[in-house]
């Protein structure tokens, strides 16, 4: 199958050309443009098949062995759960910092950690760069708002047999009433009302933290970003990046 039209390209709007101008660089830049819209053509290649299983060469990227050290063991919820708190809570996003950060910094998930600050596409980046060292497979969710101007990067991880949302942003993940974690394919439809209940603590917390520069960039102002209790419409249309990491091969 020919996916040169699903690679950052087919979005609503003038989505298409956000992405091709994103204002981010190195990897960052290489995974925002080669993401795989989600759309009924895609959704067998990106759900329809476990992936491979992955090994974890030890010592690889031993400051990030040494996180993962001091999370829970094995690759399932609780490591998970732990992983994105851990990330919340050690790199902060630049909405609540009182300096600007530039987005094109092209650093290593081991710089991302060491600044103590990462938008979001960077906090992802290293959620998945943990779960790889405890051999777990992630891979990195582009979301766009039913609004088509809130954009945002989040993390679906590959474990207890399925793939399950983490945003890291938000130290958010979504229990459905059946007990299953959900998927990102599922917040803005299926899993809607179970989406926003779990992002409204989280995003109101947010909001009351950003700093007033926030005001001067399109997307996540005041007139633009998700209102509280309306989450899950940030993943209206979606596109994913596999990341293999650096020390990390696929079985």
């Amino acid at each position: 199958m020919d996916l040169s039209a699903y690679r950052g390209r087919g979005f609503p709007g003038d989505i298409d050309h956000a992405i091709a101008t994103t204002p981010v660089a190195g990897l960052d830049l290489v995974q925002a443009q080669g993401q795989l819209r989600l759309a009924p053509e895609t959704e067998p290649l990106l759900y329809g098949s476990p992936p491979p299983p992955l090994r974890y060469e030890p010592g690889a990227r031993p400051a990030l062995e040494r996180v993962v050290a001091g999370l829970p063991a094995g690759g399932g919820r609780a490591f998970a759960r732990a992983a994105n708190r851990w990330v919340h809570e050690h790199v902060t996003h630049p909405h609540h910092l009182p300096e600007r950060t530039p987005p094109d910094r092209a650093l290593t998930e081991e710089e991302i950690i060491g600044s103590g600050a990462g938008w979001c596409n960077e906090q992802a980046r290293v959620l998945v760069a943990l779960a790889a060292v405890r051999g777990v497979t992630g891979r990195l969710c582009f979301a766009v708002h039913a609004n088509l101007r809130c954009g945002h990067t989040a993390a679906e991880l590959f474990i207890d047999g399925g793939w399950a949302f983490y945003d890291p942003t938000f130290a958010v993940s979504v229990e459905l009433a059946d007990g299953r974690l959900a998927e990102a394919r599922e917040l803005a439809g299926a899993a809607r009302a179970a989406a926003d209940r779990a992002y409204r603590e989280p995003l109101a917390a947010y909001y009351g933290r950003c700093r007033p520069h926030v005001e001067e960039f399109p997307g996540w102002r005041a007139a633009d970003r998700p209102a509280v209790d309306e989450g899950g419409l940030l993943y209206t249309h979606l596109g994913f990046t596999d990341y293999l990491v650096t020390g990390a091969r696929a079985a």
